[in-house]
């Protein structure tokens, strides 16, 4: 099976099985057309919001979270172990989706009485808002497993037990009334900034990921990468890379990006001896980084954004270089993965002509061109510069059905109106797809994003930010060091349980503020992205590594282990954060083009030696005094100066020749020993 016959399989594939929240019930008959329609409903809302004109930020909100609330419990069982859940819906879960939606578009009903009762709840207010925060958590469970719910509930108990801790975390205590009053009747609670964020840029950026990959795009971006990078050795491996990158770059979505490159690349790299562990794995890695990676990063961006008061569009440029050149320190750990197994390049027969390929789909880079266009050199918000895109993507594909139409007429098979019916009945059901993975891929992120809002909501309300920045600063003894390993180690462990957003938001809440305590001169977007980038990481580990689990189905490997392998390939880039800290030049602040390529040069430097160290490779299996000698060379690239660049690359060509000649005597013994 050559790689054309692999991409005409893929399409078969229903990416609605797998979403960023897992395995999607699909119930069948009038239930099934009913949770169609209101999926379609609420894609339709925000698209046109996001053209037309927003609401009122609690009635956009409320809006938004009250049918995603009601999604949740109508996508996802709550038993998912069990395969029948997802072939029916029991009543008392649409009673639950119905609640749901209840409790949230109350606040849009009754905003006006709302506004003068906010401070002084009646009992009705009080009763509905209680009922929405324990729904809100139960769909959460639904959605992404205990973790985030535990987390969260861990929260919303501080208030009521905070006089009987600790003078250096407690507080004085706070009523029922005043809590529920904060969550649910302000912006500082379920409709804070993660929600608000969740209801117009997250969303509309996903509908525009939904109708690039709708367009055939998926499909173009994989075989350029394959054309480009197929004739090296690891070829499909580098190929995964590359369209994950791509795809993740527009996407936003690990799993949606897992299983739109995933289901091509995955199939190549074990044709060509990638083991399934390690062909998942590579996809895991691949596709979780693109979260990081500009015009589109994932929904914490963009949460980002709305915390720092920074413009999306500095944030692209700020992530820019780093998001490039984690996917460089990705394709290096892959070569020594394949160097090291023996993986060797693709068929030439099998390769696909580069300059052609890239002409044949070049109209696809038409809605990028448009969305950078708008949003980094135009600067128009996020959600204006995303509806232009989606535009641009729906013309494209009227103009793509339109060329085919005419192809089609030519052969005189069937007559123009009924190749003209077939036509459209295909780019209606194109644009129907893509509204419905919206809907599917945005229920999750949204009670998330909720989720996030109490946690953000009880630390606002209580004061806990700046007591935990108080303990954290002082456990690390000040040292902003130390601090920086204490932040990518909690965001890790963080990992093991919560879904990006969440993660980040809890970071940039009681985080965040102790670093740039300790270190005030740093870049505000720096400290950001840092606690951004190890809770992507922090993705592809198990047990909500979700994108493992959606690569793992493609190439039937066993989840743990390709989660794991995943994290391990991440790992590459794990002292890249570290460099960014270290050189703001990195971030394109402040420096001419000569600083950001020597700094830039510096750390492939370094992260090469790294990934090295990681693989235990060169050109042969590394001693551990070479390991040794290589990771103090990665170390010392967190802090480059002229001396430390001549010694580290002095040291590496000694390494790099020496292993050279080892290989060199490996292979006249192995030569030798065939020959007698």
């Amino acid at each position: 099976m050559n790689i054309d016959e692999i991409i005409k399989t893929s399409r078969d594939i229903d990416l609605h099985e797998i979403s960023d929240e897992g395995k999607i019930r699909n119930p069948g008959g009038i239930l099934a057309l009913v949770i169609f329609i209101i999926g379609l409903i609420w894609s339709l809302f925000h698209f046109y919001t996001a053209g037309f004109g927003l609401l009122t930020a609690t009635l956009q909100r409320s809006a938004h979270l009250s049918i995603g609330l009601a999604l949740c419990f109508l996508y996802f069982p709550f038993n998912r172990t069990k395969e029948v859940a997802y072939h029916k819906i029991p009543w008392h879960d649409i009673l639950l989706a119905l609640t749901g939606f209840m409790t949230i578009i109350y606040t849009f009903v009754f905003y006006n009485d709302l506004v003068w009762r906010v401070g002084m709840p009646n009992q009705i207010d009080l009763l509905v808002g209680g009922l929405a925060i324990i729904l809100v958590l139960l769909a959460a469970h639904r959605a992404f497993g205990p973790a985030l719910p535990i987390v969260t509930v861990v929260f919303l108990f501080y208030p009521f037990v905070g006089q009987y801790l600790p003078e250096i975390i407690g507080h004085g205590g706070y009523r029922m009334v005043r809590v529920i009053n904060d969550l649910y009747l302000t912006n500082t609670g379920i409709f804070g900034i993660p929600i608000g964020v969740s209801s117009t840029f997250v969303f509309t950026f996903v509908l525009f990921g939904c109708f690039f990959q709708a367009s055939g795009a998926a499909q173009y971006i994989v075989q350029l990468s394959f054309a480009a990078m197929g004739r090296f050795k690891g070829g499909p491996a580098k190929a995964a890379v590359v369209a994950s990158g791509f795809m993740g770059s527009i996407a936003g979505s690990s799993v949606a990006n897992t299983v739109v490159t995933g289901s091509i690349t995955i199939p190549m790299m074990k044709k060509t001896g990638f083991s399934s562990e390690v062909a998942g794995g590579v996809e895991t890695a691949a596709s979780t980084d693109g979260q990081f990676l500009p015009p589109i990063m994932g929904a914490a961006a963009f949460v980002m954004a709305e915390f720092t008061g920074i413009p999306y569009w500095q944030i692209c440029i700020a992530a820019a270089l780093p998001a490039i050149i984690s996917y460089a320190a990705l394709l290096c750990i892959v070569h020594l993965q394949a160097a090291k197994t023996g993986m060797q390049a693709m068929p030439k027969a099998q390769i696909p002509p580069l300059l052609t390929t890239f002409i044949k789909g070049i109209f696809y880079w038409f809605p990028i061109c448009i969305l950078v266009y708008y949003l980094i050199i135009r600067r128009f918000t996020p959600n204006t510069a995303g509806f232009y895109a989606i535009l641009a993507v729906i013309g494209m594909m009227i103009v793509m059905r339109a060329i085919k139409l005419g192809q089609d007429s030519k052969k005189e098979e069937l007559s123009f109106a009924a190749n003209l019916v077939t036509h459209l009945k295909g780019l209606g059901h194109d644009i129907l797809q893509a509204l419905d993975s919206t809907a599917r891929s945005m229920a999750g992120i949204a009670v998330a994003c909720a989720c996030a809002g109490i946690i953000v909501g009880v630390v606002t309300l209580t004061g806990l930010g700046m007591s935990i920045t108080q303990v954290i600063a002082t456990a690390a003894g000040n040292n902003l060091f130390i601090l920086l390993i204490m932040a990518a180690a909690i965001s890790i462990i963080l990992g093991l349980g919560l879904p990006t957003t969440a993660k980040y938001v809890i970071m940039a809440t009681l985080v965040a503020p102790a670093i740039l305590m300790v270190e005030p001169t740093l870049p505000v977007v720096g400290v950001h992205l840092f606690i951004l980038y190890y809770a992507i990481l922090a993705d592809d580990t198990p047990p909500v590594g979700v994108a493992a689990y959606a690569a793992a189905a493609i190439a039937r490997s066993d989840p743990i282990r390709t989660g794991l392998l995943g994290f391990k390939f991440d790992l590459g880039a794990f002292l890249l954060p570290f460099m960014f800290i270290y050189n703001p030049e990195f971030l394109l602040i402040d420096t001419t083009w000569y600083k950001a390529l020597m700094v830039a040069s510096t750390s492939l430097f370094g992260i090469y030696c790294f990934s090295a160290v990681i693989q235990r490779w060169l050109f042969t299996q590394l001693k551990i005094w070479e390991q040794v000698i290589l990771l103090a060379i990665a170390l010392s690239m967190i802090w480059p100066t002229w001396i430390t660049d001549i010694v580290g690359a002095s040291v590496f060509i000694f390494i790099y020749l020496h292993q050279r000649a080892v290989k060199k005597r490996e292979d006249e013994t192995q030569n030798l020993s065939a020959g007698a």
